[in-house]
């Protein structure tokens, strides 16, 4: 059930700044993700890792 006298602007301007808060976390969140995923790509581009197979040395 709804409350039977409902302002609207009121309650849209009472609730703005949690509104910008949550539109700001979830820009950073996104900005987040691209910049690690951006970061692991390019980390992992020439890692110089060394592999052991066989008990014999093998890099790329």
């Amino acid at each position: 059930m709804s409350a039977p006298d409902t302002n609207i602007e009121k309650q849209e301007s009472r609730h703005a700044p949690a509104l910008w808060g949550i539109k700001g976390a979830m820009i950073f969140g996104a900005l987040m993700l691209i910049g690690i995923v951006g970061v692991s790509m390019l980390s992992t581009a020439d890692s110089g890792a060394t592999a052991y197979q066989g008990g014999v040395t093998v890099s790329d």
